[in-house]
């Protein structure tokens, strides 16, 4: 009677079911004074903990690199994030040092390694041999990117539904390492000439 007539009793009964086992595994089916009562609360209030600790170690890491100007260029971009712009310099530290971009890509580890004996040639593949902690920061500036595309205009976006579509058809991952590849373009690009992004001059 709590639902509507439209969907069939046979899907009610259904999820009546599941959440009738549900409420078997929930912990009101112990005593309110059972040790594993006392043992999930200990847990919660672990996690807790951690959560505030890291969370305070994040406000410390961005209110540490806002008086950076390398930070102002890299959360200018939209989606980057202030975390990510935070992380990525603590991973490479100061981004002018880099002649170019593709120096940028050898530190990180997203240069192609190829390799061709002869008629044979292997596919590209990137080096990995830089720092894991800024690529998986950059992959997630990407994410973030994508997650948040309905908000924003950025030309990193454009670019990966770009590779996804006909004739590029490329997988998920190779797209993502595309986008880092055209993020440090990017990066330099605004680091060296001091510029805030702007979508409108961007590549796309």
């Amino acid at each position: 009677q709590s639902v509507s007539r439209r969907i069939h009793k046979d899907v009610i009964q259904s999820y009546c079911a599941q959440v009738w086992l549900a409420a078997k595994d929930s912990y009101p089916a112990v005593p309110a004074d059972s040790l594993e009562i006392e043992i999930i609360s200990e847990y919660c209030d672990e996690i807790e903990s951690y959560n505030k600790e890291i969370a305070y170690i994040q406000s410390k890491l961005i209110k540490t690199a806002v008086g950076l100007d390398d930070f102002k260029v890299i959360s200018s971009i939209p989606g980057a994030g202030q975390l990510n712009s935070a992380l990525l310099l603590g991973f490479t530290g100061d981004i002018a040092r880099f002649d170019n971009y593709k120096q940028l890509n050898a530190f990180l580890g997203l240069d192609l390694n190829r390799y061709q004996s002869g008629k044979y040639g292997k596919g590209d593949t990137i080096n990995r041999r830089g720092s894991s902690q800024g690529r998986a920061v950059e992959t997630d500036m990407i994410r973030s990117m994508l997650r948040n595309q309905g908000k924003i205009q950025n030309h990193l976006v454009d670019y990966y539904y770009k590779l996804k579509k006909p004739p590029f058809n490329k997988h998920d991952k190779v797209a993502l390492i595309a986008c880092a590849n055209h993020l440090n373009r990017t990066i330099i690009n605004l680091v060296h000439t001091h510029q805030l992004y702007n979508y409108s001059k961007a590549i796309h």
